[in-house]
């Protein structure tokens, strides 16, 4: 947290004579990284992270930061010896937070196979679990539902919810897209339960999306030692140019937007020593996601929650909500940062 600010610049960076940090802070940025650089995030939200640096002057330390943050990043200065206070008090297992997680299903008695996995989830991350229960609260139960992760504030929300019902179409019960479309929430749908996690499959769309799935994925493949395939959504190549095939060495070197957010991707997965592998596939947005889905056997299928996709003026209807529908696997649809370490 920011508590007052020197309001003149050195270096065209605005200097910070009191910062504040925590470790749900702390933890988008890895440690080596801050040690190295004297670096330590101070503020957060949806489309920004703010790094307070010793020397944000320092042109080798901006782009290693802003590769490992994969979301846009502002960097202020701030004393050295602060922030190395701040990491030795934010990198470390004495304040390790825990993640915190929100189960719901509608059954009144839960399906043992969705509980099992449920409880598996949590055990994997070391999470704290609560479980919604609408017999125990007042009122309409998509509301109930929202006040009990306002209250919660958890990482990501568990869900057992069946395809759209009688029931939900009235409004009378919350659905999953309705959560998606208006609550701003991770959720993990479980229709389709696969334990243990072997095999997941990143999505990726745009650096504004992209972040918090990211940050999901590096989380749950280094408590899973998972294998993790990555899928970055391409426009694809019109047949009159068949032979112009993307190639994934040539997009990784390039100086476009799509080529830029892929090797901060790769930066991000590398800094916390996690196996990726990228897939490309000439196709439309709907039909890459079908193939490799259907080919690779899957345990998990994460993507990032968007209004719009980039790419065709797709939205988020058309793509991301029908595959709660039809995924043969869980699927984990991020808003949010896993903020638990």
């Amino acid at each position: 947290m920011v508590t007052t600010i020197n309001k003149s610049n050195q270096g065209n960076y605005l200097t910070i004579d009191v910062i504040d940090s925590s470790p749900r802070l702390a933890k988008k940025l890895p440690s080596h990284l801050a040690q190295q650089y004297h670096a330590i995030p101070i503020a957060s939200d949806q489309k920004c992270v703010t790094i307070a640096l010793a020397n944000p002057e320092d042109p080798d330390a901006r782009e290693a930061i802003r590769s490992a943050l994969i979301s846009p990043a502002t960097l202020v200065k701030a004393d050295s010896s602060v922030i190395d206070s701040l990491i030795a008090k934010c990198y470390t297992d004495k304040f390790t937070i825990p993640f915190k997680l929100l189960a719901w299903t509608p059954e009144v008695i839960v399906d043992p196979e969705h509980e099992s996995y449920i409880q598996s989830f949590a055990s994997l991350l070391n999470a704290d679990l609560s479980w919604f229960k609408k017999e125990r609260k007042k009122g309409e139960p998509y509301s109930c539902l929202v006040e009990e992760i306002d209250f919660l504030d958890p990482d990501l929300l568990i869900s057992s919810c069946p395809p759209i019902s009688l029931l939900q179409s009235l409004g009378l019960m919350p659905s999953e897209k309705t959560l998606v479309l208006r609550c701003n929430i991770s959720i993990l749908s479980i229709k389709n339960p696969r334990w243990p996690i072997r095999q997941i499959l990143l999505v990726l769309q745009n650096d504004h999306v992209d972040a918090s799935a990211v940050e999901w994925a590096v989380q749950l493949a280094r408590a899973s030692k998972a294998s993790l395939t990555v899928l970055p959504m391409i426009p694809p190549v019109p047949p009159m140019y068949a032979a112009m095939q993307h190639d994934l060495p040539e997009l990784l070197s390039s100086n476009c937007k799509l080529g830029r957010h892929l090797r901060q991707v790769v930066h991000r997965l590398v800094d916390w020593e996690v196996q990726g592998t990228f897939k490309l596939r000439d196709e439309s947005p709907e039909r890459q996601i079908h193939s490799e889905v259907n080919e690779g056997d899957f345990d998990l299928i994460l993507i990032g929650a968007g209004y719009q996709y980039p790419l065709q003026g797709v939205l988020i209807k058309d793509i991301l909500l029908p595959l709660l529908g039809w995924a043969p696997a869980p699927v984990l649809i991020s808003q949010t940062y896993p903020q638990g370490e």
